[in-house]
């Protein structure tokens, strides 16, 4: 095998609580992140030696701050005798927009590699290096399309939805940054009870196994919501819109800025799109599912 293609599929957090810091000074989280069909796509060439990246977005930084380029150095390093690889990465993930983009693609690059030279590593030892790239990058490694998060989010226990559910998605043109967003918390931020939010997640599962919608989206949460509102507040104004057409299931992912919607059908979803083009404020619009 001398080249493989790969898709690298988005994440939405359907609940994000703050429990704590740790003493690194992360904060504690409990989350359930929840695969997507958006998805970019990996192509991994072998070479004699050497890496490079290439990106279909030009503003996308390929150098070493790239979390891809950092996966690379990181199996080098574990691997001193790995061969080279062009890597061309299709972006259609927007870049800081709360979707996992960047850790989804260095997740797959590492599952990628692993087959692409047949290299005899653990998925525990793939599960650290994850750690090591960054807290959503483990989630990507465990290749389920359900999980929650505990710690920094990158310790995984596996949830695996039993339903395929849609999202409407609703893009901002502009990224937000994750720092950012933490750092404008509070700095005696209310943390909530993991005695409450573990139990939370479960019962969250439950009702979406079930098809309870509408149950489900009365325990919907993100912590990291009135951080961002303050530093973009089109972002409420976004998830206001939503309720005003009875859409109760409307959150942020992640850090933002990026809203979406759970809805049970395609149709559904497609009908709420269609009523969305016409409000304010604009943004680009996204019909997925679960992947």
């Amino acid at each position: 095998m001398n080249s493989l293609t790969i898709s690298s599929p988005a994440k939405v957090n359907l609940y994000l609580r703050v429990v704590g810091r740790q003493p690194s000074g992360y904060h504690k989280l409990v989350t359930l992140f929840h695969r997507i069909s958006l998805k970019d796509t990996l192509k991994l060439t072998k070479r004699a030696s050497g890496f490079s990246l290439t990106c279909s977005n030009p503003d996308l930084e390929t150098g070493e701050n790239n979390l891809i380029t950092r996966a690379y150095r990181l199996l080098k390093r574990n691997f001193p005798k790995l061969g080279g690889v062009q890597v061309h990465l299709t972006k259609r993930i927007p870049m800081g927009g709360g979707l996992g983009g960047g850790s989804s693609n260095a997740a797959f690059f590492l599952l990628g590699m692993k087959r692409l030279y047949g290299l005899k590593i653990s998925h525990r030892k793939l599960i650290q290096m994850g750690k090591n790239l960054g807290a959503d990058v483990p989630f990507f490694i465990w290749n389920v399309n359900q999980a929650a998060g505990r710690g920094r989010g990158d310790i995984i226990g596996r949830r695996p939805s039993k339903r395929r559910w849609w999202f409407l998605l609703v893009l901002d043109n502009k990224g937000l940054s994750t720092k950012k967003v933490y750092q404008n918390l509070p700095h005696r931020l209310p943390a909530a009870s993991l005695t409450k939010a573990n139990p939370a997640v479960t019962i969250l599962c439950n009702f979406l196994d079930r098809g309870n919608v509408i149950q489900a989206g009365l325990l919907l949460q993100n912590d990291l919501e009135a951080s961002a509102f303050q530093i973009r507040p089109s972002i409420e104004k976004r998830i206001n819109r939503f309720q005003s057409l009875g859409i109760q299931t409307a959150r942020m992912s992640g850090s933002g800025p990026t809203i979406f919607a759970i809805l049970s059908s395609r149709r559904e979803v497609e009908s709420l799109s269609r009523k969305l083009k016409f409000h304010k404020p604009p943004g680009r619009i996204i019909v997925c599912h679960t992947f």
